[in-house]
C-alpha cells in the first residue's frame, strides 16, 4: 500500500490491536478480541503452560512513530512516538497482575516489531514520569540513534544527552512476551 494511503488509515487502534494478536499468537498466547471495551480490556489471552492454563488482560495501545524532526533531537533519536494520557488515567489497574499494556509503534514505512509489553504497573508508573502537559502527560517513546536496541520514554522536554535524569530506558518491556508467564 502507498505511503499516503496508510496515513489515512481508519481508526489506528485497529490496527495496533490486529498487530498485536499477531504478535501475541506468534509468542505462543492466544489472543481473544473484547468487542465490548469496558473495563479498558481490548484482548484476552490465554496459554497453557504445562497444567496450569494462564489468562491474562491487555489493553493495546498503537503509536505511530515519525522521524525525529529538531536538530537536538536528532543527535539522540532517530524515530518517537507521543501521545497523551490523563494522569492517573490507568491508576485503577496497577496493582493487577494479569492486566496488561501493548504499546504497537508503527513508522508509515512498516511495521519493524515496535511491540511493548508492560505490567500495569509500570506503565502506570512510566506515565507518572513522562512529561507533564496540563493536566496530562505527554508520553514520548523514542528510540537511541547510536544503539537501535535501545528505546527511552522521555522524562523531560529538551536535553543534550540521555541520562537517567532526562530518559527510563524501557528497552526491557520491547516483545519481552515472557513478562506475560508471571
Amino acid at each position: 500500500m502507498e505511503k499516503n494511503n496508510r496515513q489515512k488509515a481508519g481508526h489506528y487502534e485497529i490496527l495496533g490491536e490486529t498487530l498485536a494478536k499477531f504478535e501475541l499468537f506468534e509468542a505462543g498466547w492466544n489472543p481473544y478480541s473484547r468487542y465490548l471495551d469496558v473495563d479498558k480490556v481490548d484482548l484476552i489471552v490465554r496459554k497453557r503452560i504445562e497444567e496450569e492454563i494462564i489468562y491474562k488482560e491487555i489493553q493495546v495501545k498503537y503509536g505511530k512513530l515519525y522521524d525525529c524532526g529538531p536538530k537536538w533531537e536528532r543527535e539522540l533519536f532517530d524515530v518517537t512516538s507521543w501521545r497523551f494520557f490523563k494522569e492517573n488515567e490507568f491508576s485503577d489497574f496497577s496493582h493487577r497482575t494479569d492486566f496488561f499494556f501493548m504499546y504497537v509503534l508503527a513508522h508509515d514505512d512498516g511495521y519493524e516489531k515496535d511491540s511493548f509489553i508492560f505490567p500495569a504497573k509500570d506503565f502506570h508508573d512510566l506515565i507518572q514520569s513522562a512529561i507533564p502537559s496540563k493536566d496530562k502527560r505527554k508520553v514520548y517513546i523514542s528510540r537511541s540513534i547510536k544503539n537501535k536496541q535501545k528505546w527511552y520514554l522521555r522524562a523531560q522536554s529538551r536535553f543534550d544527552e540521555i541520562t537517567p535524569d532526562t530518559c527510563i530506558d524501557v528497552s526491557r518491556y520491547r516483545r519481552n512476551f515472557d513478562l506475560l508467564n508471571t
